[in-house]
């Protein structure tokens, strides 16, 4: 698993934002993602807001194994338990990885 992965996650102590299993988009920094007991991640959701500052479109191609057009919710960022992420589906290109970064800094205000 690598930064950019899209993986499948299920957390039901996460409260509202995981508890089914979902796709979600590696953020953590891949020196920490080897050895770490916990992977963040932003939570990938197919209903569509447009509120394009912190909600990324994202394709459903083959690339990123998506089955609708989605968004990368960057206001759902979280970090979940290692054992909680399942299969990798498909990553992300750089230029949605950098358009990530951004929002994540404009979000975390950093």
């Amino acid at each position: 698993m690598t930064r950019g992965d899209i993986v499948i996650i299920a957390d039901p102590e996460a409260g509202d934002c995981g508890k089914k299993p979902r796709p979600a988009v590696v953020v953590q920094a891949n020196t920490f993602l080897e050895d770490h007991a916990s992977i963040t991640v932003c939570l990938i959701t197919s209903q569509l807001t447009g509120l394009a500052l912190f909600r990324l479109p994202i394709p459903a191609d083959e690339r990123t194994g998506l089955l609708k057009p989605s968004e990368i919710s960057i206001d759902k960022l979280q970090t979940v338990w290692r054992h909680r992420v399942g299969r990798r589906i498909g990553s992300v290109t750089d230029d949605i990885m950098f358009n990530v970064d951004d929002a994540l800094r404009r979000w975390l205000a950093i």
